[in-house]
Formats: C-alpha cells, structure tokens, sequence
C-alpha cells in the first residue's frame, strides 16, 4: 500500500468543515486532514481596537487550505 493510493486521485478541500479529502477513482472519499491553527490564523487579524476580524480570518484559513489541497495534487500528478 503507497500513500497515494490511501489518497485517491486527488485532493478537495471543504471550506464549510476545513477538511482535507483524498478522493477515490470512484468518487468515495477519505478524511487526510482536519484542517487546524484557527488559534493563530484569528489572531493574524486582529482590528487595531483588539477585535477579531472574523470574516478575513476565516478567509485565510479557506487560503491556507486551498493551498495545501493544490501541492498535495501537484505531488499527485508528478508521481502518476
């Protein structure tokens, strides 16, 4: 068994549960990753009166997610 197969075919990233899939040739898919660090990404954004600007934040994250869901597919492809 290889990493890629308990991966799948590619990588998605579900913004509504910032969670990682691998899917499958089959379109089934299996949680990699619970995407994490909402601790540190909210307070990347902080307001100058100390407020949490809940909506950038959360857009980061959503970023940040995307990201990691593109290199994952990217090793993916090189490796096929």
């Amino acid at each position: 068994m290889k990493v890629t197969d308990f991966i799948g075919v590619k990588a998605t990233y579900d913004e509504h549960g910032q969670y990682i899939w691998g899917v499958d040739k089959e379109g089934g898919h299996q949680k990699l990753a619970d995407l994490r660090g909402w601790g540190a990404i909210q307070n990347l954004f902080k307001t100058k009166g100390g407020l949490i600007d809940d909506e950038k934040a959360a857009s980061f994250q959503d970023e940040l997610g995307k990201w990691l869901v593109d290199a994952i597919n990217e090793k993916l492809e090189r490796e096929r």
